[in-house]
């Protein structure tokens, strides 16, 4: 089909799919169309389903990895459940592997569509947790209670530092036209993306500008956080409903900016509450502040009839986060270079069954360098392997020493490396892998 012609389908079927409006699908249609990273089914001359991939970079200047976000994927009503969306979803997987992708990624809309997708090779990957905050909330007394700590001049110098702060609320496509206002958000985020660390997205100055005009066109608006010098301090972007404020992602260099937009951002939205999303495993201020969420434990069995008794813990959302994206590994090597070099104090030794090729490899990380090898001593039987969804039967194979080694599937490995944040340290102790603690948050979802 015709490139033109396609895409304008494409856009069709996407808007009665999602019900997004024109300016929105032009925009990402404009920014992100190309040939090359789409997939469709055709029939007597019209798309009846499709994909569109996005490919984005995680981690900083030092270390990257490469993958692509699979989104807009849509069939119409009367063809569905005739398997088309699978096979457009092996062949984007073939395509990606064969161009270097490390991983495919993308945000299912509901617990049945995360059903669909691990059932086609899928992993819980991406993970968010959720903090509410009422409209009376005072953020600068929660930035006073990070700082109490501190001795009296610094208290006093930290204080007019935050009290000093400007803000500039930017709700309108015409501000983002000025090349001086636009730049210089773009070029704030990009600094503050490289010095990020981990799995956290990426993205070129092309994307970031992409995202702060689907923000306004979406009817939200960005926050910006001056310094006495007028230097950016902090960026959030939000968006709003009638009943509360969504704060989609921020950029700040610390958290008394932070702390401000939002003070801000309570104060100009009559009334409405403000959700604040946190991706992977955050801890912006490093203390304990005034809000401080808790939950109750009740004990049954007190001592004395008709006595309760309780405890109470602080909450800890990075491990009550939900699942936010999946993702479908392409390459497992490109995943544990990523992670070596990002974590270069890391040893371990690891066997794992390549889902392809069947292969048992082993990879050996240690100095922040990672080497592999074919294992050619042994190799388990064809029924230890499981006549059924062999890719996810863990079995053991003996090296000439005799020492009996796990040999882990690629998904298998996945799910450990990819594991809710925060989680169980048991993990971390038996294989020495820390968890990716992946961050998507400026994504369009």
């Amino acid at each position: 089909m015709e490139r033109n012609e396609l895409k304008r389908q494409m856009m069709n079927l996407w808007k009665e799919t999602f019900h997004d409006s024109e300016e929105y699908i032009r925009l990402v249609f404009d920014a992100y169309f190309n040939s090359e990273y789409v997939e469709y089914e055709e029939r007597d001359g019209r798309v009846i389903a499709c994909l569109l991939a996005i490919p984005y970079t995680f981690g900083n200047d030092n270390y990257a990895i490469k993958s692509v976000y699979l989104c807009g994927l849509s069939t119409y009503y009367k063809n569905r459940g005739e398997g088309i969306m699978t096979h457009l979803i092996q062949k984007i997987e073939i395509k990606m592997r064969q161009n270097g992708y490390a991983f495919m990624f993308l945000i299912p809309a509901n617990s049945g569509l995360r059903r669909y997708y691990n059932d086609r090779g899928f992993i819980n990957g991406f993970y968010r947790s959720a903090f509410h905050f009422t409209s009376l909330h005072d953020f600068k007394r929660d930035f006073h209670s990070s700082i109490l700590s501190e001795e009296s001049a610094l208290f006093d110098v930290k204080k007019r530092y935050f009290d000093g702060l400007t803000i500039e609320i930017i709700d309108k496509m015409e501000a983002l036209d000025e090349p001086t206002v636009c730049d210089g958000l773009i070029r704030f985020i990009l600094e503050c993306e490289n010095k990020q660390k981990g799995l956290s997205l990426y993205q070129s100055g092309e994307q970031i500008n992409v995202f702060l005009k689907e923000t306004l066109l979406s009817g939200g608006k960005v926050v910006v956080c001056r310094n006495n010098d007028g230097e950016y301090a902090a960026i959030g972007l939000y968006s709003v409903s009638e009943t509360e404020i969504k704060e989609n992602g921020r950029f700040a260099i610390n958290y008394g900016s932070l702390c401000k937009i939002r003070a801000a951002v309570l104060l100009t939205e009559d009334g409405r509450n403000l959700t604040v999303y946190q991706y992977g495993y955050e801890n912006p201020s490093g203390k304990d502040s005034i809000w401080n969420p808790m939950f109750s434990s009740v004990f049954p069995n007190a001592e004395q009839i008709g006595s309760v008794g309780t405890m109470e813990r602080v909450y800890d959302p990075n491990s009550h986060s939900e699942v936010y994206g999946m993702i479908r590994i392409l390459s497992i090597s490109e995943i544990l270079k990523f992670l070596s070099n990002w974590r270069r104090d890391l040893k371990y030794s690891i066997l794992v069954r390549q889902e392809k090729s069947g292969e048992i490899v082993e990879f050996i990380s240690k100095n922040g360098h990672i080497s592999e090898k074919v294992i050619e001593y042994a190799s388990p039987r064809k029924d230890d392997l499981g006549s059924e969804n062999k890719n996810r039967k863990i079995v053991y194979i003996q090296d000439p020493h005799g020492k009996e080694r796990m040999v882990l599937t690629e998904q298998d490995l996945g799910e450990i490396l990819f594991r809710r944040p925060g989680g169980d340290r048991i993990i971390e102790e038996a294989f020495d892998l820390p968890a990716m603690n992946g961050r998507i948050s400026l994504l369009l979802d």
